[in-house]
């Protein structure tokens, strides 16, 4: 009953029009129609605010065949204009249904028609909305297209003139209209931002999802993500992204790629964007089995469209490593001047697997943790140079070092970032270093004043330096660390600069939600090993691109402050963080 309520106008106007035509738009004898048909859509109106029927289109035209009737009863000239132009004027009623309703803040036409293909958490979102306003507004351009197409003349012949004029824009309406309206608005949920959808149950967030997938962000995932939620709303059920496109099922996946153990409040909640849903996983609220990591998508792949903001890349290392020949490196020397084990060093992490592409390209290493050795500061006494040339007061560990690291093809020096530098071990291993130098000066081709090699005859060497710190930036961070190296490399007569892998972050590593950059880390340095064995240099995107902390700074603050605020009061922070390993 409410449909053909709905549709009562526009088969009485076409009607009229069909008479209008037969009479030859004779104003006195389509008089008694226009008066019948009137009275047709009025009573219809009355029968539609009885049923409560609302239709934007059955209010427009009724209310332009009122305006026209008046017209032909008591303005005639107007009203002839009318009655020749029936399907104009039902357009032109059309045309105001897209344009009045918006003026008054009230939902455009379209979206009855829309939101049946859609659950109801997602029509009453603000993205729904502007969704569909782009949608109305393109269908005030098909209506105004269709009044001219209407109006203009086809054919001498009335008959033929009237059935073209007819047609033409209905077909128009229904080619462009028709799939406008039922692709346009899956492609615009790719592209119109809105405020986040708040969910009332976890009915309403699964069946949305679907709905909501950011298919940009949801490329090249593929995934299976099963839910086991406990509580106010037990459910379990699961999720399948695969080919940017997403489904939800009830029960259990044979093959689940991450399982999600959670209390169904909090995870609405976390999906809400009310709770953290990292500082809830650090305080062990929830659990996550098999792949961790889709964590780090979930919620931008879910979240409306926001304007893009260019993620800064890292900026391109812009300094004039070594290179040397192919193969020329076969011994490699260590100098580690971190504290920590293998287990909890993410510096030593770099390190490790850089050495295993080096032995992998068929060099020889040796690995020395400085913490475990007796190396006294040097006091400044010059006795290197004057007395002893070349040989230090102090008999101890260094002894063995000096040669080590003269010998070496390459050296590595490793240290965690510690107030912007390095350790203070490493810096005193350094600073007893000086033997190795004599105290002539020397001013080599870039101008630079530095001390001659004590010990040419061991060739031209190679060095490259390894450090991970906490925060996220690499500017400003390892500002003092990058000059001292870099000195070093400037004023060394025989001693040149290979590289710098320095990594930020380099806590959320131990992470289960970054094991793909803990991987990717892994993998970047096993390949700049064999690289600089095999090719004598790293090609500078490795070292770009471990230098990206792959998340934005407001991201790393929250997860970081929620991390620390875990350990708060606990009594040791090696006891507590995740190992590396």
């Amino acid at each position: 009953m409410k449909n053909i309520i709905k549709y009562i106008p526009f088969v009485a106007l076409i009607t009229l029009n069909i008479f209008a035509e037969g009479s030859g738009f004779r104003m006195r004898n389509v008089q008694p129609f226009v008066l019948i048909f009137t009275l047709l859509i009025v009573i219809n109106f009355i029968l539609a605010l009885v049923f409560k029927v609302k239709s934007y289109f059955l209010y427009g035209l009724t209310g332009i065949s009122v305006l026209g009737a008046l017209m032909v009863f008591f303005i005639p000239d107007i009203g002839q204009i009318y009655i020749e132009n029936i399907i104009a004027t039902m357009y032109f009623g059309l045309l105001l249904v897209t344009i009045i309703p918006p003026l008054f803040k009230l939902k455009p036409f379209t979206f009855e028609f829309s939101k049946k293909r859609y659950p109801e958490s997602v029509t009453k979102g603000q993205q729904f909305l502007k969704i569909n306003l782009i949608l109305n507004y393109l269908w005030s351009v098909l209506f105004a297209l269709a009044i001219l197409l209407t109006i203009l003349r086809y054919h001498s012949d009335d008959a033929i003139n009237t059935i073209i004029s007819t047609l033409i824009p209905v077909a128009v309406l229904v080619i462009v209209g028709i799939p406008l309206t039922t692709k346009l608005p899956g492609y615009l949920m790719q592209k119109v931002g809105g405020e986040q959808i708040k969910f009332k149950t976890i009915k309403d967030l699964f069946t949305s999802m679907p709905f909501g997938l950011n298919k940009e962000k949801a490329k090249d995932v593929n995934t299976v993500v099963q839910f086991y939620l406990t509580g106010k709303e037990p459910t379990i059920g699961y999720l399948i992204i695969s080919n940017q496109e997403c489904s939800y099922d009830d029960g259990e996946h044979p093959n689940p790629k991450t399982v999600i153990r959670c209390d169904s409040e909090l995870w609405l909640n976390i999906s809400n964007n009310d709770i953290s849903g990292d500082k809830a996983f650090i305080n062990n609220e929830y659990e996550i089995e098999g792949d961790a990591t889709i964590m780090l998508k979930f919620a931008e792949m879910f979240a409306p469209p926001t304007k893009s903001k260019n993620k800064k890349k890292p900026k391109p290392i812009i300094y004039d490593y070594k290179t040397f020949a192919p193969n020329k490196i076969k011994s490699i020397v260590v100098f580690d001047g971190g504290y920590r084990s293998n287990k909890h060093s993410k510096t030593s992490f770099m390190v490790n697997h850089f050495i295993d592409g080096t032995k992998e390209a068929g060099a020889q290493v040796e690995y020395f943790k400085l913490k475990d050795y007796n190396i006294k500061e040097c006091t400044g006494c010059y006795t290197c140079w004057t007395k002893t040339p070349g040989e230090c007061i102090f008999k101890d560990d260094m002894t063995m070092f000096r040669k080590k690291y003269r010998e070496a093809d390459l050296v590595i020096f490793a240290s965690p970032l510690y107030i912007f530098n390095v350790t203070g071990i490493l810096k005193t291993f350094m600073d007893r270093l000086l033997p190795i130098l004599k105290p002539y000066m020397l001013l080599n081709e870039q101008g630079n004043t530095m001390h001659p090699d004590r010990f040419p005859e061991a060739g031209e060497q190679g060095f490259v330096v390894f450090s991970a710190s906490g925060f996220p930036d690499i500017k400003h961070n390892f500002d003092g660390l990058t000059g001292m190296f870099r000195a070093w490399n400037s004023h060394n007569e025989n001693t040149h600069l290979m590289g710098e892998f320095y990594m930020p972050a380099s806590e959320m590593i131990v992470q289960p939600v970054y094991e793909s950059r803990k991987e990717l880390i892994k993998d970047l340095c096993i390949k700049a090993g064999k690289q600089i064995i095999e090719k004598g240099r790293v090609d500078k995107i490795i070292m770009e691109t471990i230098q990206d902390p792959t998340v934005s700074k407001e991201i790393f603050r929250q997860q970081a402050d929620a991390f620390w605020e875990s350990l708060d009061g606990k009594k040791a922070y090696m006891a507590n963080v995740p190992k590396i390993d």
